[in-house]
């Protein structure tokens, strides 16, 4: 989360990775974080486990991010352990888009559902200007288009950085696009402050090392 912030992230999709330790592990990354962490289908006792949408505000228009995570990817025992409740992507995008398009010009979904789940998604629910496809192995570049939607993928674990450009009208609305994927190799050079920190946390993570597994 501290290098995150230091990359200066607009918003983060709440999905199976970040819950992967258990609700009581996240919500102690979530307090300490300065980002906003985004689910519109992720419940707790009814109420969102994350906020529901961000609006980010920029220099003549203002854009709407919004973040879903695929039920295929939690288990029902883990769902009633945590006490968590997963809504369709589908339902939960119509009910919060509304809100969100009255607010921004431009829509982008973070969307931890892999391409297929994601283009079938964005066929289904009018209105997402671009999305941003989480979970998959592959890589989109150059970006698809799939009615009125932008599909971007850069791969996962950071070997790649994703670039999309996107020319706007007054209205907001986009005229033109492009997009590629840049590869991050041995030779791209490291961020002096996320180096900091990822020796200090190596170095914390020496002095408490795990415990050796069961044989």
């Amino acid at each position: 989360m501290k290098a995150l912030q230091l990359m200066k992230y607009d918003a983060l999709n709440i999905a199976d990775g970040e819950l992967g330790l258990g609700l009581e592990f996240f919500e102690k990354i979530k307090g300490n974080g300065k980002i906003p962490l985004v689910s519109a289908n992720l419940y707790k006792n009814n109420q969102p486990l994350g906020q529901l949408f961000v609006i980010k505000q920029f220099p003549g228009f203002k854009v709407g991010v919004v973040g879903i995570v695929s039920p295929y990817y939690f288990s029902r025992e883990f769902l009633a352990k945590e006490g968590l409740e997963i809504k369709a992507p589908e339902t939960a995008l119509n009910e919060i888009l509304p809100q969100v398009k009255s607010q921004a010009n431009l829509v982008v979904l973070l969307s931890h559902m892999g391409k297929p789940q994601t283009s079938e998604l964005v066929k289904k629910v009018p209105g997402i200007d671009v999305a941003i496809i989480g979970h998959d192995l592959g890589n989109l570049s150059p970006p698809q288009k799939i009615d009125n939607t932008i599909l971007v993928q850069s791969c996962m674990q950071g070997k790649f950085l994703g670039i999309l450009d996107l020319a706007l009208a007054n209205n907001g609305s986009i005229t033109s696009y492009d997009g590629n994927i840049i590869a991050i190799t041995e030779e791209t050079p490291s961020d002096p402050e996320v180096l900091k920190v990822i020796r200090e946390f190596e170095k914390k993570k020496n002095l408490n090392p795990s415990p050796p597994l069961p044989q």
